[in-house]
């Protein structure tokens, strides 16, 4: 029996959005699930969390500033941040253990002497090619626009694991670990006008 043109007119608009709807889920299921930003290679219980992480950066840009502009090789670059870590990796029997230890993924300050704001952060980057390694990188932070890049230091480390913390006299202390002496410490030289390493590290 031949369908009634109104009938038509009332049940095409239902018949494509259904078969959008189709279509949507088929792709939604075909789709690969996304990779968790933290992996652990290793068991919790008998090792330190940050010596079995292993991070996924997944961002394209840094502050608003795309990854191939910090280094020419980078196809993604993603900023440490507590919401990216599992609760149960950072807090320790209720209490955050980074906060314990006074450490920061990224902290804020005039580092250069100057009136001009700094933070300084940490991250995991991933060359186009594929290599991963950890970042530190010092922003100036205008009141507008894009930061502007001060420092930065890029190292392949299959423990991409890094932390913050500051330092006496305007320094960044740069801390590979939680709970460990394996540091560095940045500082602003005036002569030379540039972020530098000290020759000999240690947390003041």
């Amino acid at each position: 029996m031949p369908i009634p043109s109104a009938a038509r007119r009332t049940l095409g608009p239902i018949v494509r959005s259904v078969l959008v709807v189709g279509l949507l889920m088929l792709m939604a299921a075909q789709a690969p699930a996304q990779q968790a930003f933290v992996t652990l290679h290793g068991d919790p219980k008998k090792e330190a969390w940050w010596l079995i992480a292993d991070f996924h950066p997944f961002t394209t840009e840094v502050r608003g500033i795309p990854a191939n502009q910090i280094r020419k090789n980078w196809c993604k670059a993603t900023e440490f941040r507590k919401d990216l870590i599992p609760r149960d990796l950072l807090f320790e029997d209720g209490t955050d253990a980074m906060e314990e230890s006074k450490l920061s993924f990224a902290i804020e300050g005039q580092f250069d002497g100057t009136a001009t704001r700094q933070v300084a952060l940490v991250g995991v980057f991933q060359e186009c090619a594929g290599p991963k390694g950890r970042f530190i990188l010092i922003l100036d932070q205008p009141t507008v626009g894009t930061p502007n890049i001060r420092f930065v230091s890029a190292v392949h480390d299959d423990r991409q694991f890094g932390a913050l913390q500051k330092g006496k006299d305007s320094s960044i202390v740069v801390l590979t670990c939680m709970q460990c002496d394996d540091f560095s410490i940045l500082k602003w030289d005036r002569r030379k006008r540039k972020f530098g390493r000290q020759p000999d590290p240690g947390v003041q």
